[in-house]
């Protein structure tokens, strides 16, 4: 009986460990991709600047 228990308990912990890896891995990606969505508004923002610049260029030299 004794055998028994200890192989069910250790099932379990094994069982956590891999739900806990589960989590961590899911963490991972939710994190992955906030980033991605910053690195996405740092883009979007540094297009509309460069956009901007080129206007303000083009009127500097009479441009249209």
């Amino acid at each position: 009986m004794s055998d028994w228990f200890s192989t069910a308990v250790e099932m379990q912990r094994e069982i956590l460990r891999a739900q806990k890896a589960q989590m961590d891995a899911a963490q991972k990606m939710l994190d992955a991709g906030k980033q991605m969505t910053a690195l996405q508004e740092a883009g979007q923002k540094a297009a509309e600047a460069n956009l901007e610049a080129w206007k303000q260029w083009s009127k500097l030299w009479g441009w249209k």
